[in-house]
Parts: C-alpha cells; structure tokens; sequence
C-alpha cells in the first residue's frame, strides 16, 4: 500500500523529474514528466493539487495506506482478536481441554501483545 502523506512530499519536493508519479505507480507519466520538467510545471502542480484532495491514488485501485489514527483502529482490531483468543482459551479450559498450567500460559502471552 502507498502513503498519501509520502506520495504528498514526495510530489512537492521531487515532483519535477516525476518521482511522484513513479511511486504511485504510473511509470509512463513519470517519464513525461523527468522529460518535460513536470510537464512544464504544470503536471507538478496538479500532482500536488490531486494528491493532496486524493483523486491521484496508486495505479493499481488500491486506497492509500491510512495516517495516523488507523493506528487506534489496528490497535483496536488486535485487542479484539486477542479477547477472542482469551475467550477460546478459556472456554476450552472450562471444558478441561487446557490445564490450569496451559490456560495460564496462553492467557500470558496473548496479554504480552496487547
């Protein structure tokens, strides 16, 4: 997945010679622009113009990589999967499939990745 953030800086700082474009995957319009000077600068600033507002995305059709707060939504969706875990766990303990010393075990190490 790519950064809008990257693709971002990427298009103000190098945006002439087409090393945003590259990044995002569109090789063809990255060589117009290193050929043409960002397209006499008229390419660059619209780079930046659609990067920025995100109808420029990466060339493949997958959405840019989330900034900043997906780190509480991946956070989030790791916790759940491991109170998922600890629910299995210990509803194979109740039934007796897990020791005491196995229940503990796991429930251990699925708190040391929260």
């Amino acid at each position: 997945m790519k950064n809008k953030m990257t693709a971002l800086i990427l298009s103000i700082l190098t945006g002439g010679i087409g090393v945003d474009r590259f990044y995002l995957g569109y090789v063809g319009m990255g060589v117009l622009k290193l050929l043409t000077a960002g397209g006499f600068g008229i390419l660059y600033l619209l780079d930046i113009i659609h990067i920025a507002n995100g109808t420029l995305g990466p060339a493949d059709g997958t959405p840019y990589e989330e900034d900043g707060g997906s780190m509480v939504v991946r956070s989030e969706k790791k916790a759940h999967g491991i109170f998922e875990d600890m629910e299995k766990a210990a509803a194979l303990h109740e039934c007796g499939a897990l020791t005491d010393e196995e229940y503990s075990k796991i429930k251990a190490d699925l708190l040391a990745k929260i």
